[in-house]
This record gives structure tokens, C-alpha cells and sequence, in this order.
């Protein structure tokens, strides 16, 4: 799924699985490009807040 965070930044992301993280996802950043979200160049996977984030598209 593809979220954007309080700062607006776009992720897709993943959950964790672990519940010790359950208030993050793992995601990376993406873009818009030509109606479809891809993944921005040199992009790696970082932890992303839970909080404050809304869900933008679901896969």
C-alpha cells in the first residue's frame, strides 16, 4: 500500500511483523509518475511512522 506521511513524503510500505514494531511500517519512497507509483532512485527501505499517516492506495 502506498501511504503519505505528515511530511508529505510518499512510501509503499509493509508491515513488520514483529509486534515489538507495531507502530511503524517498512517502506520505501516512491513517486508519481505517469499514473503509477514507482520507486524513487537510490530508495531503500527505512521504518515509517504509524502516526500521523494516511493511507493513499491500497494494492
Amino acid at each position: 500500500m502506498v501511504i503519505e506521511t505528515s511530511d508529505n513524503r510518499f512510501f509503499r510500505v509493509r508491515e513488520t511483523g514483529n509486534p515489538d514494531l507495531a507502530h511503524v511500517w517498512f517502506g520505501a519512497a516512491v513517486k508519481r509518475s505517469k499514473g503509477t507509483w514507482i520507486k524513487k532512485a537510490k530508495a531503500r527501505e527505512i521504518l515509517v511512522r504509524k502516526a500521523a499517516s494516511r493511507i493513499v492506495e491500497t494494492a
